[in-house]
């Protein structure tokens, strides 16, 4: 960040709350901006995983963490003042402000309107392009994923 105010690089790609601090101090402009530009947008910003071998010999703590998250993520889609507040007080960040920034910038309670099959092609397909992975969306769809925890939690908290 400190790079780029200083004009020695050109480009940062910044996370939360980076951004927030970079708008504040007027420093560069955003290029890109995944929770709001599409084609981005309209894909889950981050996904959950786990080592396979994990998964099978602990399927109920498996399941346990992921629905932990995903209560996490109503929690700050609902209440973001609540998260901004444990964000801060946890550590993470020093700016209240900052923090609330992010918790209004990233959709949060949007996960149940996306295909995380679509997703994972999406990104698959951009990394397979960048020449950053050899396998095939297709193939890494039908081998690398297991979507059952995820229906199984979603079925859940939609009771």
């Amino acid at each position: 960040m400190q790079l780029l105010a200083e004009g020695k690089v050109d480009a940062y790609l910044g996370f939360p709350p980076e951004p927030q601090e970079m708008r504040a101090k007027r420093i560069g402009h955003v290029v890109v901006n995944t929770a709001k530009d599409r084609p981005w947008s309209q894909y889950f910003c981050c996904m959950a995983f786990s080592n396979r071998e994990f998964v099978r010999r602990n399927p109920v703590a498996t399941k346990r963490a992921l629905r932990a998250i995903l209560k996490a993520d109503r929690i700050c889609a609902s209440a973001p003042d609540r998260a901004a507040r444990s964000i801060v007080s946890r550590g993470f960040t020093s700016s209240y402000d900052y923090a609330l920034q992010t918790m209004s910038d990233v959709p949060f309670g949007r996960w149940s309107e996306y295909d995380p099959a679509d997703t994972m092609r999406f990104y698959a397909l951009r990394l397979h392009e960048a020449t950053m992975i050899k396998s095939s969306p297709q193939k890494i769809l039908s081998q690398g994923v297991d979507w059952r925890f995820l229906s199984e939690v979603k079925k859940e908290l939609k009771g």
